[in-house]
């Protein structure tokens, strides 16, 4: 253990190795992010069972549990975190318009678990909204 510490933390004195860097170092990045990410919007129960050609869909986390200073003040999401099964064949995403003026937002997927072209349709438009 020592020398794997030395190698990837550059010390040989485990006392002085923060845990969070050795958590990072040994399980990666990708997972820690993942972790706080969940813990973050509030996603910490398991994830329900979903029969085969089950049609599911979820929203997970309300919009409401982002700090005010990362809320975009004319534009939002009613929702954070959606699952939905493959049997589904789509999901409704809400999009407000907090002003009630008319404007216009772009909006576009990005690829993470899900794959444009693979597991999805990929998006990317602008939505206008009417005064109102």
């Amino acid at each position: 253990m020592k020398e794997y510490v030395k190698k990837t933390m550059g010390t040989d004195q485990i006392d002085k190795v923060q845990l969070a860097d050795l958590k990072t170092a040994i399980e990666g990045e990708g997972l820690i992010k993942r972790i706080q990410y969940r813990k973050q919007v509030g996603i910490q129960q398991k994830k329900q069972v979903v029969a085969k050609h089950e049609i599911y869909k979820a929203e997970h986390v309300s919009a409401d549990a982002l700090d005010e200073k990362d809320k975009n003040a004319n534009f939002g999401f009613r929702c954070l975190h959606y699952s939905v099964s493959e049997s589904s064949k789509f999901i409704e995403i809400h999009v407000l318009n907090k002003t009630k003026r008319a404007g216009s937002v772009k909006v576009m997927t990005i690829d993470k678990e899900a794959v444009a072209g693979e597991d999805y349709h990929a998006v990317d438009t602008v939505l206008v909204f009417n005064e109102g």
